[in-house]
């Protein structure tokens, strides 16, 4: 299952919008390396989700390829806010497809998004919380939570969702600000509520994505897991262990720990020496040298 939290945080040069989620996807087995965080198509939104895969992904598909076949919103000439009312729209008749459910309740999305974003012609961020509405039998949006001027959205499974809401409430009130600011609290609660292993719905690497007002992304790799000395941590990316051979198109890493990202050297010397120090490593625990 699911936890994912979107929110906007101010900056030394202005403001930007972090997403993260955890990589657990169930059903019959837990499988720590499903991607939750997606592009859809053009630089200045994304969409995560929670639930029921076989709604989300197909949705999620639908979404990239209704993007990407006209120019007009391939392009940003079209606003993001203007987009997401045809994403609900076509969230909606989507529901008009199911046929021959094996059982009534498959016909019934259980599924959550956020959708998310920069709006040029609102000059702000735009971040909406998509779920389905059982008594009225359609897909409704809301606007995220405010908190100092900053807004902040979850969805997810119940138990770490609200977990991560307390523990954030917690913090900023141990901040005793009169006004408390967001900053990277909701990226400090997630880790800890991920990293303590109490909810079995939750799990893997966190993934980390992040959109600017200068309308681009960029997804993150993270160090993981938590619970070993750093120079045995591996990156992971949108939920994948990375092998020795990749290199990220950036050199900036996560540290979940301490919510900070971390020039991470890429180059081949650097990757050499380190394979050189964690054989020379083994071979003195092994007692080989």
């Amino acid at each position: 299952m699911t936890l994912v939290v979107a929110w906007t945080r101010p900056t030394q040069t202005g403001r930007e919008l972090w997403v993260m989620s955890d990589s657990r996807l169930s059903g019959g087995k837990l499988w720590d390396y499903g991607p939750k965080i997606f592009s859809i198509g053009r630089s200045d939104a994304v969409i995560a989700f929670a639930g029921d895969t076989a709604w989300t992904y197909p949705l999620i598909a639908q979404i990239s390829a209704y993007v990407e076949s006209f120019i007009n919103l391939r392009d940003r000439v079209i606003d993001i806010a203007d987009v997401y009312q045809q994403v609900l729209k076509m969230l909606n008749q989507s529901l008009s497809f199911v046929s021959e459910p094996a059982h009534a309740m498959m016909a019934v999305p259980d599924c959550a998004f956020i959708f998310a974003g920069f709006s040029a012609r609102r000059r702000s961020f735009f971040v909406r919380r998509i779920s389905f509405h059982p008594d009225r039998k359609r897909f409704e949006a809301t606007r995220p939570r405010s908190y100092g001027g900053e807004s902040v959205a979850f969805i997810g499974d119940k138990g770490p969702v609200n977990a991560t809401v307390r523990r954030m409430t917690e913090i900023l009130k141990a901040g005793k600000a009169d006004y408390p600011k967001l900053g990277m609290t909701p990226a400090e609660a997630f880790f800890e509520v991920l990293s303590s292993n109490r909810f079995r719905d939750i799990g893997g690497a966190p993934q980390v994505t992040k959109v600017y007002e200068h309308m681009n992304q960029r997804h993150f790799g993270v160090y993981w897991p938590p619970d070993v000395p750093c120079a045995d941590q591996h990156i992971y990316l949108r939920g994948r262990r990375l092998q020795p051979y990749e290199v990220l198109d950036h050199p900036w890493v996560y540290e979940p720990s301490t919510t900070k990202l971390v020039w991470h050297d890429f180059s081949p010397d650097q990757r050499r020496a380190i394979a050189a120090e964690r054989a020379s490593t083994i071979a003195t625990d092994t007692g080989m040298v």
